[in-house]
C-alpha cells in the first residue's frame, strides 16, 4: 500500500512552496510522485515541480472534487504500475475540497498519511468566508499557518483562533455515525511552507474509513484566463503590469523569461502580494502568466 499526503488549501496559501521545500528536506532519495490538479488548461504548478520531483502527473483540466473522479482514479493506476513510487503527494487545486480525493485514494489501496492545509496568514481575513476555504480547513487534520513572517503576534493569534475554530464548526463527519473522521488535529506555524520532520513520518495516518457525505452543490467562483508572451519582458514592464491588475484579480501565476536574467523566473501574486524568489534553471517553454479573477 502507497502512503500518501493531500496538499490543500485556498489560492496562494503556499501549497507548491511547500512541496517544493518539502522535496529538498524530506524525500531526498525516494521515488516520490506528484500529482497536480488545477482548474483551466495550464499546469503551472506541474512544470515547476516537475525541477524537484521524480515523476509529475498534471490533471490541469477541471476539478478532482466536482468531475475529475474517473480520470483522478485511472491516473493513479497508471502512475502506480508504471512507475511504483514509494510515496504519493496530491496537490488539489486551491478552489477545490479534499474529501473527494481522500475517497478515491482510499479505493485505489492508499493510506492516507495526513491531509495538510495550508493557511495564508496575511490574507487569511480576505476569504475566511468562503465555503470551500472552511470546508478545506475542516477536511484536515494538519494545519498550518503560513506565511508568518508577514503579520505580527496579534494577527497570528487572532487567526489560530479563528482557524481553530472553523475546524471544530467544518469538522469532516461519517455521514452514517456522524463521528468525526479525525479526532484531532495538528497546528503548526511557519514561513515559505517548511515543515518537520514528524508531519511526513506517518504520525497522523488515517485510520477511519470514509463514505461519502451527503450530495451538494459545489460552484467555483473563479475564472481564468492565460496570456502568453513571445519575447522576454523588461523587469519594471512586468512591475508595472503587476501593480495595475484589475481589483478582481486575486491571484496571477507563472513562469517568465525577463531580460538580462538567464533564468525564467516562477512567479506568484495572491492578494496583492508579489514573490519572485524562485527560478527555473533549464525551463524551455513559452513565458506566460495565468490570471484568477473573482465574479462574486
Amino acid at each position: 500500500m502507497i502512503p500518501a499526503f493531500i496538499i490543500t488549501g485556498y489560492l496562494g496559501s503556499g501549497k507548491t512552496t511547500l512541496l517544493l521545500n518539502t522535496a529538498k528536506e524530506h524525500f531526498s532519495g525516494k521515488r516520490v510522485a506528484v500529482i497536480v490538479n488545477e482548474l483551466g488548461e495550464v499546469g503551472v504548478d506541474g512544470r515547476i515541480l516537475k525541477n524537484a520531483y521524480s515523476e509529475v502527473l498534471e490533471l490541469p483540466e477541471g476539478c478532482i472534487c466536482c468531475t475529475m473522479h474517473t480520470e483522478f482514479e485511472k491516473a493513479l493506476t497508471e502512475l502506480k504500475e508504471k512507475y511504483n513510487p514509494e510515496l504519493l503527494l496530491v496537490e488539489t487545486s486551491g478552489s477545490a475540497e479534499p474529501f473527494p480525493v481522500m475517497i478515491s485514494l482510499q479505493n485505489l489501496g492508499c493510506v492516507i498519511e495526513a491531509v495538510i492545509c495550508l493557511i495564508d496568514t496575511k490574507n487569511f481575513h480576505l476569504y475566511s468566508q468562503d465555503d470551500t476555504a472552511r470546508h478545506q480547513i475542516g477536511s484536515s487534520n494538519v494545519l498550518v499557518l503560513n506565511k508568518t513572517d508577514l503579520v505580527d503576534e496579534d494577527t497570528l493569534k487572532q487567526v489560530e483562533d479563528i482557524v481553530v475554530s472553523l475546524w471544530e464548526k467544518y469538522l469532516l463527519r461519517n455521514l452514517f455515525t456522524n463521528e468525526p473522521v479525525f479526532k484531532s488535529f495538528k497546528l503548526y506555524k511557519t514561513s515559505f511552507g517548511k515543515l518537520p520532520d514528524e508531519v511526513f513520518s506517518g504520525v497522523f495516518a488515517l485510520q477511519e474509513k470514509l463514505y461519502h457525505l451527503n450530495d451538494k452543490d459545489h460552484n467555483h467562483n473563479h475564472v481564468q484566463q492565460v496570456v502568453y508572451f513571445d519575447k522576454p519582458l523588461d523587469y519594471e514592464e512586468f512591475l508595472n503590469m503587476v501593480n495595475n491588475l484589475p481589483t478582481n484579480i486575486i491571484r496571477l501565476k507563472g513562469i517568465l523569461k525577463l531580460k538580462d536574467l538567464p533564468e525564467a523566473l516562477v512567479v506568484n501574486y495572491s492578494f496583492g502580494n508579489l514573490d519572485t524568489s524562485y527560478t527555473l534553471p533549464h525551463y524551455e517553454g513559452r513565458s506566460f502568466l495565468v490570471l484568477i479573477r473573482s465574479f462574486n
